[in-house]
């Protein structure tokens, strides 16, 4: 396997566990109960955010190039979602009338509320460094 694939499926295996066991601070709820470490962040209601960023850390830098970086993190930020969605679905609590519009609103929640700030900062990180390393080889 190439170094590309290994940082891609890396972060979609963190990400995906990440969203599956505390599925309760990821999916849409109008009411959040963070877990216990969540409450030692600076911010907690971000905690998502912060787990997001740390999970998309391979994708983001370990990747060949920077169009690499930015195709991995975006197959991680749009497939790890579907996991957590699918667990969702499976739990009887959640199987309504409203499944599927419930589903489609927590997915575009997860990708747009708690991984698209991540993945852009991490993003501009690895553009930054390649420019940085542009200029001391050129």
């Amino acid at each position: 396997m190439n170094r590309d694939r290994i940082s891609t499926l890396t972060s979609l295996a963190l990400l995906s566990a990440a969203m599956v066991i505390w599925a309760d601070i990821f999916n849409f709820s109008k009411t959040v109960y963070l877990p216990e470490w969540a409450k030692l962040l600076p911010s907690p209601i971000n905690a998502p955010a912060y787990l997001t960023l740390l999970c998309l850390i391979p994708a983001a830098l370990a990747s060949t190039s920077l169009q690499r970086a930015a195709q991995n993190v975006a197959a991680s930020v749009f497939v790890a979602p579907l996991f957590a969605i699918a667990a969702y679905a499976l739990n009887p609590i959640h199987q309504n009338t409203y499944l599927i519009a419930n589903a489609l609103f927590s997915y575009g929640w997860i990708v747009l509320f708690h991984c698209a700030v991540p993945a852009f900062l991490l993003l501009a990180i690895r553009l930054a460094a390649h420019y940085i390393q542009a200029k001391k080889h050129g």
